[in-house]
């Protein structure tokens, strides 16, 4: 029997440069993006950064480390994997 090994993502979502952002942390993200994507807003929240996990309590303090930053941080952050705040749904793999 093949144990399946558990996935963990620290995502951010945001609408445009620089301005409100959400911070989480969720085992299907996939999941996430769409039930994002189904939010009543006319401005849709979209995925502008993430990093993935084993452990859940790595991701548990690194979700904790990212929301207990400053906002230039967590803008610096998402800038230097996402330059243009691009959604990046579509780079993620089944």
């Amino acid at each position: 029997m093949q144990i399946q090994q558990a996935h963990y993502f620290v995502y951010i979502f945001g609408t445009e440069p620089r301005s409100t952002v959400q911070i989480g942390i969720v085992g299907d993200l996939q999941q996430q993006i769409k039930q994002q994507a189904n939010t009543v807003d006319n401005d849709p929240f979209k995925l502008i950064y993430y990093e993935h996990y084993d452990l859940e309590e790595v991701a548990v303090a690194r979700e904790r480390h990212i929301k207990n930053a400053t906002i230039d941080s967590i803008f610096s952050l998402i800038e230097s994997m996402n330059p243009n705040w691009l959604d990046l749904s579509d780079t993620l793999t089944d």
